[in-house]
């Protein structure tokens, strides 16, 4: 037989405002209406398990993280060629402007 338990958080938030003006001092005092969202209603499985939604979560940051991972490799492929042709390029006209002298 399972039983619903029952939580209550109760969070009490004031807004105070005091003034003081020479020798007078105002305050104001309101109390918040709560604002509260029901994130899930349910029972909680056993210790250690995880839910499947978080396990596709998991699944697709792990994807996610494989696909930078490749494309940073082929960026970082990308510019060491660019950085080699940058130089066999200065080392052209270097050679170019040595054989004119």
């Amino acid at each position: 037989m399972k039983t619903l338990e029952r939580i209550t958080l109760r969070h009490t938030v004031r807004q105070v405002v005091r003034m003081d003006m020479g020798g007078n001092q105002v305050t104001l005092k309101h109390l918040s209406q709560p604002r509260f969202n029901v994130v899930t209603i349910g029972t909680q499985g056993p210790v250690g398990t995880v839910a499947e939604s978080v396990l596709t979560m998991a699944q697709h940051a792990v994807q996610t993280a494989n696909r930078a991972n490749d494309k940073a490799n082929q960026v970082s492929q990308d510019q060491l060629v660019m950085v080699g042709s940058m130089s066999q390029t200065i080392d052209h006209y270097i050679g170019a402007i040595g054989a004119q002298e």
